[in-house]
């Protein structure tokens, strides 16, 4: 036996012929404006039909097998939206990149000067603490850097 759909009327769903008559009268004359231009009608008021998918089976479409299993199903749209995410992303140009690239090479370099020269003078200065004759040395460098990070402070402070 063949399975038909019926369709049920439901009064409260019904259209209004009258305003079913007015909807047309509307978009009439967008029509025949169009067609007077050399364009063809456009009809926009019903939505494409949806597209039907494919046999239930052993695809790895969206439906198939993947989509069956719960921990690869959520693996799977993890990487669909990895994958919809990249193709967000705007790439930057060849001179663009290269440009960059000198850009976080040189900070690279000129950081590890200044950590290599830093930490030369923190094992100097730390070498002087520990000989009996140069205390004072040690003793006037760190006064020296107290001065100078209290006075910075203090010349700054309404800038931090």
């Amino acid at each position: 036996m063949a399975r038909t759909r019926t369709r049920i009327e439901d009064p409260k769903t019904q259209q209004n012929p009258a305003a079913v008559a007015e909807r047309r009268a509307r978009t009439q004359p967008a029509a025949d404006e169009a067609a007077s231009n050399g364009q063809p009608a456009v009809r926009k008021e019903r939505t494409a039909p949806a597209v039907r998918k494919g046999r239930r089976g052993l695809s790895l479409n969206v439906g198939g097998l993947l989509d069956r299993i719960p921990v690869v199903r959520s693996v799977a749209g993890y990487f669909r939206g990895v994958v919809s995410e990249m193709q967000k992303v705007t790439w930057p140009s060849r001179e663009e990149t290269s440009r960059l690239t000198s850009v976080v090479l040189a900070v690279t370099v000129a950081f590890s000067i200044g950590l290599g020269l830093l930490d030369t003078f923190y094992s100097w200065w730390f070498r002087q603490a520990f000989h009996a004759d140069s205390e004072w040395i040690f003793l006037a460098v760190g006064a020296v850097v107290a001065v100078v990070l209290s006075g910075g402070y203090f010349a700054f402070r309404h800038r931090i």
